[in-house]
């Protein structure tokens, strides 16, 4: 009975508490501050690995790229994904979960979209923070 209500803890906590995360890197895009997004990624260009790799995109509004981190990329640092690209379908057969979305993102003059895992909450967060720098958007 009390993995049972372990369980429940876990799956309740969890909701509340990324939405109290996701309500603070919405509020810090609003005032202009960096924020990271947590997410997976995967692309088929040169420096990814074939798979997802787990990190971070980090954002700045109005910047003319976000960055994405993660430490299992072999040290190569950050990959800069340019703004103001274009979201596309997702792969069809990658991620089937209710609170995680998939997203294609074609970088401009790009030739291999980098495929974005991210929770459904922070989608939204996501298309505006990729958005063209110059474009006038409300978080």
């Amino acid at each position: 009975m009390g993995e049972i209500a372990g369980e429940l803890m876990a799956l309740f906590a969890d909701g509340f508490v990324r939405r109290l995360f996701v309500a603070r890197a919405r509020r810090r895009l609003a005032a202009g501050k960096p924020v990271r997004i947590p997410c997976s990624a995967r692309s088929d260009g040169p420096g990814w690995p074939p798979r997802y790799v787990s990190g971070r995109i980090r954002v700045t509004p109005g910047s003319a790229s976000a960055e994405f981190g993660s430490r299992e990329l072999d040290g190569a640092g950050p990959v800069v994904l340019a703004a103001g690209g274009a979201f596309r379908a997702p792969e069809p057969d990658t991620w089937h979960d209710q609170d995680w979305a998939a997203t294609a993102y074609l970088e401009p003059g790009a030739g291999q979209p980098v495929f974005l895992q991210v929770d459904s909450r922070y989608l939204p967060l996501l298309h505006l923070a990729l958005a063209a720098p110059e474009s006038p958007h409300k978080v």
